[in-house]
């Protein structure tokens, strides 16, 4: 993208309508916008004061001020700050009022189309008088530098005007020559410096520059008085009317400059092994935040090309598609580092396909000798790995203290629950509901509702002894695709009807080391639960898919702790209520339902258990009212035995 089409831009304006006309006519002519909008006095006041902006765009009439306002406020921050009044209601007479102000242009809204191009030579305008002022002030300093620097770098020239031969030494000659101060200045004791054979080719290249204007350098060496000295010897002629030139020349001492020379590319290559090669990625910013330099690390771990956000506002344009919390991080740490003190914070960062990532991320400053700061750097720890393992790990932790706490007490639970159901059978048995004793009509809701708490009850108790087993299961190599077929027969005869179910299965037998068992729960599972979550669904549909997918080829290259090999894809999809977002992450928790007492939280965690014993591992994605899909990998096996 070329940077002159970047724009940042402040529109005043209280019609959210001519706000998005505004930015949408600017889009269509090429310019890429980061537009933000003001309507009231303390909003301007704050976004012309926080935020560098590259043009303001405003209304005339705002609720609470006017262009009056906006011009001469703009004009006190910055002077060359293009401000350009787009309204209604005023006459075109109105516009040498703006302009006196210090508006650049006025447009009626009813001319917006002619917006693109007044923007577009503004900013033009703006950017060359930016530009001219930063190289005044270089030229200014580089004046400085220049007097500071001939003596530091030990640069000596001097001046030989003809036919007259007068000669002008500078005092820093002198000194890199070795004579006095008070020694009258000659070209013939400079050259009596040289070796015979230097001396013999500098009198035929003097003698060419008397004859014709040029120039000429060449590295010679000088026999002083303090020792042998390497210099860099440097001559031009120019050619004066009336038979008259001159010849101006430089001699840099160059003794130790080999040695600096070797040092300072070797800190260069230092710099940029450090910075490409460095683990974390890392982003070079100006003192607005605007990205300068990113390393390699930065380009593999945030998927983003240099080129595209160089120059660009890193919050704005790297994370804007971060939660607030990590913004609001963002921002702090830059005002910190601009104060020169470092700061670390913990950052999610979104893909644009989706995929989120975790940063631990250091701002500090850069700072020259006498502490100005001159950069502003963020490191960023790619520390997503770490955060899936870490979750995965709290997963397992929660399953085994729930397997440890199933091995404990569940049987001798079921013990008691034995009892229970044989005293209320013997009830159930006794009482009838045709008996004409009234006691005894009164307690059989009583004792339908006890019957139905200690079946589920009963179910509970097996579902943890389920839990329990799982490190126990005997697995073999068995057909997935025939056992899910299977569940989908069993299963189907005792659901609703009106559910339609669309399968992609394939034709391939789909091998896997598992327990048939387990296998069962985990498809007749997944299978109520989608029709659970159709219950309120108008035309609900449920479909399913089995397919063999390769690691490198797949987003389990993102859950951090999978292998390297084959996997069958198992999908289940609904057209569902779906899961809201601030429970999905805990869909997988012990005895976490939605279903109220209908269910007993133990589903999705058994089913987690057990394709994380196959070395396998189950993801979901789900949006409200729109439906789940749960994804299942299973190590595939090649050939059954």
């Amino acid at each position: 993208m070329d940077i002159q089409k970047k724009l940042n831009v402040l529109i005043v304006e209280d019609s959210l309508a001519s706000y998005k006309a505004i930015v949408s006519v600017l889009q269509n002519f090429g310019f890429s916008i980061f537009a933000e909008r003001a309507e009231w006095k303390a909003e301007f006041e704050q976004r012309i004061n926080d935020e560098t902006w590259d043009i303001i765009i405003s209304d005339f009439y705002l609720p609470d001020f006017d262009g009056r306002y906006v011009i001469s406020r703009v004009k006190e921050i910055n002077p060359d700050l293009p401000v350009i009044i787009v309204t209604e209601f005023l006459p075109e007479e109105a516009a040498s009022e703006f302009l006196n102000l210090g508006a650049a242009e006025f447009l009626p809204k009813s001319s917006i189309i002619k917006l693109p191009f007044v923007v577009n030579r503004e900013l033009e305008a703006y950017r060359l008088k930016v530009s001219q002022k930063k190289a005044w002030d270089m030229l200014v300093h580089g004046e400085e530098l220049l007097t500071r620097s001939q003596k530091i770098s030990h640069l000596g020239h001097f001046e030989v005007i003809f036919p007259e031969k007068n000669t002008l030494w500078s005092l820093e000659l002198y000194r890199i020559l070795g004579f006095d101060f008070g020694e009258i200045p000659l070209m013939e004791k400079v050259w009596s410096l040289l070796d015979p054979t230097e001396h013999d080719h500098i009198k035929v290249v003097w003698e060419n520059l008397l004859k014709d204007n040029h120039s000429k350098e060449m590295i010679v060496t000088l026999n002083t008085k303090v020792g042998r000295k390497k210099v860099n010897l440097w001559l031009e002629a120019e050619r004066f009317e009336d038979s008259r030139f001159r010849i101006f020349g430089t001699i840099h001492d160059i003794s130790d400059l080999s040695e600096l020379e070797h040092s300072i590319k070797l800190n260069e290559q230092l710099f940029k092994g450090i910075f490409n090669n460095s683990s974390q990625a890392i982003f070079l910013l100006d003192l607005q935040g605007h990205v300068i330099r990113m390393n390699r690390t930065a380009v593999l771990s945030f998927e983003r090309d240099e080129p595209d956000i160089q120059g660009l506002e890193l919050i704005r344009s790297v994370f804007s598609n971060s939660n607030q919390e990590s913004i609001k991080k963002l921002t702090y740490g830059m005002k910190l580092a601009l104060k020169n003190q470092s700061f670390e914070i913990f950052v999610s960062y979104s893909l644009s396909d989706g995929r989120e990532k975790y940063f631990d991320c250091d701002f500090y400053s850069l700072t020259d000798s006498s502490g100005k700061i001159l950069y502003i750097v963020l490191e960023a720890k790619d520390i997503t790995e770490k955060i899936v393992l870490e979750r995965a790990y709290a997963q397992s932790q929660k399953l085994e203290a729930l397997g440890t706490f199933a091995g404990g007490i569940a049987h001798d639970f079921n013990n008691l629950l034995t009892p229970m159901l044989a005293y209320v059978s013997y009830l159930n048995s006794e009482w009838s509901k045709t008996d004409t004793n009234e006691a005894i009509q009164k307690s059989l809701p009583a004792i339908e509702g006890i019957s139905k708490s200690l079946d589920r009850a009963k179910n509970l108790i097996q579902q943890i002894l389920t839990y329990s087993k799982i490190d126990n299961s005997i697995s073999k190599q068995l057909d997935l695709r025939e056992h899910l077929l299977q569940v989908l027969k069993e299963v189907r005869t005792v659901s609703s009807n009106q559910i339609t179910l669309f399968t992609d299965l394939g034709n391939e037998p789909a091998y896997v080391n598992a327990d048939p068992i387990q296998i069962f729960q985990i498809l007749s599972n997944l299978y109520e639960n989608a029709v659970f979550a159709l219950q309120e669904t108008t035309n609900p549909k449920i479909t399913i898919s089995l397919s063999k997918i390769l690691y490198e080829k797949s987003e389990l290259l993102h859950v951090g702790f999978m292998k390297n090999t084959e996997y069958w894809k198992l999908g289940f999809t609904d057209n569902g209520s779906g899961i809201s977002p601030d429970i999905i992450e805990k869909i997988f928790d012990p005895f976490f339902t939605t279903k109220g007492g209908k269910g007993t939280g133990l589903g999705l965690p058994i089913i987690y258990g057990i394709m994380v014993k196959m070395g396998g591992t189950i993801l979901v994605n789900s949006s409200v009212e729109k439906g789940t899909e749960f994804d299942l990998y299973f190590p595939a096996w090649k050939t059954m035995f």
